[in-house]
């Protein structure tokens, strides 16, 4: 499970692989940000599993036409932790505020 240091974090997802990010500290608002390779990514913060890269309930999604999206963090009383999944391998910028 990646842990970032700092905030902003950064990270290149790999295609249809669910992957989590944690960050260093517990943020009220996240907002995931496409940097570069935009494709449809799928997030959410309650650490939940995205178990496909088709867009379900429960899950936000920013794309080329929407390339950044604030949500409140819903992980709880921890550290923030982001879930994201998307099907190609685009550079994500995850924020919290």
């Amino acid at each position: 499970m990646p842990t970032a240091t700092q905030n902003p974090a950064y990270v290149t997802l790999v295609a249809d692989t669910d992957t989590t990010l944690t960050l260093a500290a517990n943020y009220g608002a996240v907002e995931v940000v496409l940097i570069a390779n935009p494709a449809v990514t799928q997030f959410n913060t309650t650490n939940t599993a995205i178990t496909t890269s088709t867009l379900t309930d429960g899950n936000h999604a920013v794309s080329s036409t929407l390339p950044a999206k604030t949500v409140r963090d819903e992980s709880g009383g921890g550290p923030t932790v982001v879930r994201l999944r998307s099907s190609g391998t685009p550079t994500v910028g995850v924020y919290g505020s």
